[in-house]
């Protein structure tokens, strides 16, 4: 997360706003704290102690975040709950974050709606999340596919997609096919997507790193899985749903065999 927002700054306006699902405590390494203030051409205090102070010297002017409790700057709220419903929550901010919080929300629906209604236009939302194999961390592991389809749906632009370990390193997807094909079952060659897992380290927790914009002030759209995009017969269906067929070539590894 450190690295991904010191990337991040290039895509927001001056003097962003930052909001975070989950009051998160800062992982201080000297050697990532030098590599973020490359990245992001910022001077970083050493050593740093809280999370918001590693945002404010990134240029945030304003740091908070949403927990079940107030510790570490947290408002109280449930993100099982659309926010500006339950909470009349409706502050909008220029960056978002899940940071290995929304894996532990049963309600999937509501941690990306939520995501897209405080995030102002033109304001990037960012994700840390579990994808293989954290076995038993929480209720959810995710695939980059989620995110495709989540940001096909409602029109986001992509920044970037990593796959990654916690402890920085990690590889660029570039967004290519790779990244989205199926893996029917694991065998030699192994896919890229199965590659990438192994050079960051097949004992390793590995995360998804997916970062978009949001560049249109809409409702939220739920997104269905690509590849059943064209399954919808009923018309009045099909009208709630945007995503472009991408159930081909970008979709399954089958046609590799």
């Amino acid at each position: 997360m450190q690295l991904a927002t010191a990337h991040i700054i290039k895509y927001l306006s001056p003097n962003p706003t930052v909001i975070e699902w989950g009051n998160q405590r800062f992982r201080y390494n000297m050697f990532w704290i030098e590599k973020c203030a490359e990245v992001s051409g910022k001077t970083i205090r050493k050593p740093v102690e809280h999370v918001w102070d590693y945002f404010e010297d990134l240029g945030f002017s304003d740091y908070a975040a949403i927990d079940i409790n107030d510790q570490l700057k947290a408002i109280p709220m449930d993100l099982n709950y659309i926010l500006k419903d339950k909470y009349n929550y409706t502050t909008q901010h220029d960056l978002v974050t899940n940071n290995g919080t929304g894996e532990h929300i049963f309600d999937q629906r509501t941690v990306f709606e939520n995501m897209h209604n405080l995030t102002k236009t033109n304001g990037v939302m960012l994700n840390v999340l579990p994808f293989f194999p954290w076995i038993n961390h929480a209720f959810y592991n995710y695939h980059p596919i989620l995110f495709r389809d989540i940001a096909a749906a409602n029109n986001y632009q992509w920044c970037f997609l990593w796959i990654a370990q916690n402890t920085g390193n990690y590889i660029d997807c570039n967004l290519q096919d790779w990244a989205w094909f199926e893996q029917k079952k694991i065998k030699n060659p192994v896919s890229k997507l199965e590659e990438v897992y192994y050079n960051l380290g097949d004992t390793a927790n590995i995360s998804i790193v997916a970062a978009y914009k949001k560049i249109e002030d809409k409702p939220f759209v739920v997104p269905m899985q690509g590849r059943y995009v064209n399954d919808i017969s009923g018309k009045g269906i099909a009208k709630e749903y945007h995503n472009p067929d991408v159930r081909q070539s970008d979709h399954t590894y089958e046609h590799l065999k």
